[in-house]
């Protein structure tokens, strides 16, 4: 009896597990709750950030590589990306470090336009589709892939507007430049300030460094200064030369201490540079430069961060950016307004407005024959010597 009464136990307690088992599942044909969305494993991916990095020499010129550093920097603040520079050195690899800045996923890498970086593009630039290459002060068309961007700037055009200044300010009606290295680069700012010196009332001269370093060599940029300044008697002086434009301002400021009768003065290039100078504490050397003439080689740059996050495509090839589209002017500041005769800042705002309008188009070095340029250097300058580039 006690056996059967076991036994019956454990049957009855087998079939209360299994109902109670079954009671809480779900009949196999109910429908799915369609009011809560389906859940999935599987990572939700963030919208990329966008980065920039631009890519020079060294930074510390007070010129060119400077104002572009500060130009990427005022872009990544104000539209919120990341931003790093890369210093190769005098001479440094560019391409390896372009190559590096696009596999580190950078959405933009910029330089200075040059053949070994175009011929590079030619045939890597495809293997990095989510980088834009931008190369500036580009020389020629550029087809180097759907993400690579040339900018050419006209030099000329802001030449021009120093070179009324200087021809409009020379007491001794002599205005002088300096270059670093015949190119034709380095021509196109020549060409148009000689223009501009002639429609200011004075006559251009010049001369070229040259040799191993023309880019830092301030004691040959001051010493060529001043003998053009013994040989033609030029009082104003402009220096288109990298960090050798310093020996310029050196040269400016000695002529000052000699002949305090009389007034010398210099232009900057590229940026502001009495500006910067005035920001380093060298109140000295800020204080010759009356303007500077200046472009903005990342000026398209704010543009393709606004078409990039908006989800757009960067046009590519060659783009050309003047005084039409504010990348190309003279450094109109108090200190320049301050110093200079109302009737040539008045000269110079017509200039300016003339450009804008089309009504003038200023020449450039570009296009231009070895014997074009030579015809108009022999024409229009006091101490004509032939190009040799």
């Amino acid at each position: 009896m006690k056996k059967f009464l076991a036994t019956l136990l454990a049957l009855v307690l087998m079939f209360s597990l299994v109902a109670c088992g079954s009671s809480a599942e779900e009949p196999a044909n109910t429908p799915a709750n369609t009011d809560e969305p389906a859940q999935t494993d599987a990572p939700v991916e963030e919208e990329k950030k966008l980065s920039l990095c631009f890519i020079c020499e060294a930074l510390g010129d007070n010129s060119f590589n400077d104002a572009s550093d500060i130009s990427c920097k005022a872009y990544a603040e104000k539209y919120g990306i990341d931003y790093f520079c890369t210093q190769v050195g005098a001479g440094g690899d560019v391409i390896t470090a372009m190559r590096e800045a696009a596999q580190n996923g950078y959405s933009i890498v910029t330089t200075m336009y040059g053949a070994e970086q175009i011929a590079m593009l030619e045939k890597e630039a495809a293997d990095y589709p989510d980088t834009l290459f931008y190369l500036f002060t580009a020389t020629s068309d550029v087809d180097a892939g759907d993400n690579v961007v040339g900018g050419f700037f006209r030099s000329c055009e802001a030449a021009y507007m120093g070179g009324l200044v200087a021809g409009g300010m020379s007491e001794t009606k002599v205005a002088a430049f300096i270059g670093g290295q015949e190119s034709v680069n380095l021509y196109d700012w020549m060409v148009g300030y000689v223009q501009g010196v002639e429609r200011g009332g004075s006559s251009p001269v010049y001369s070229w460094i040259n040799g191993e370093n023309p880019w830092s060599d301030p004691a040959k940029a001051k010493e060529l200064s001043k003998s053009l300044k013994n040989n033609y008697d030029a009082d104003m002086f402009w220096g288109c030369a990298g960090q050798s434009g310093d020996g310029v301002f050196q040269a400016v400021i000695e002529l000052r201490e000699a002949e305090p009768d009389k007034m010398f003065w210099a232009l900057g290039v590229d940026s502001d540079q009495h500006a910067i100078f005035e920001a380093n504490g060298k109140e000295e050397v800020a204080d010759v430069i009356l303007t500077s003439c200046m472009k903005n080689p990342m000026g398209p740059v704010g543009g393709f961060i606004e078409t990039l996050q908006a989800g757009g495509k960067v046009q590519s090839g060659k783009i050309t950016c003047g005084i039409k589209d504010g990348a190309c002017r003279i450094a109109d500041n108090d200190f320049y307004k301050a110093n200079t005769p109302k009737e040539v800042q008045d000269i110079v705002e017509k200039a300016r407005q003339e450009v804008m309008d089309g009504t003038i188009e200023i020449m450039g070095s570009y296009g231009l024959s070895i014997d074009e340029l030579n015809n108009f250097l022999k024409e229009h300058t006091l101490n004509y010597v032939a190009a040799n580039m």
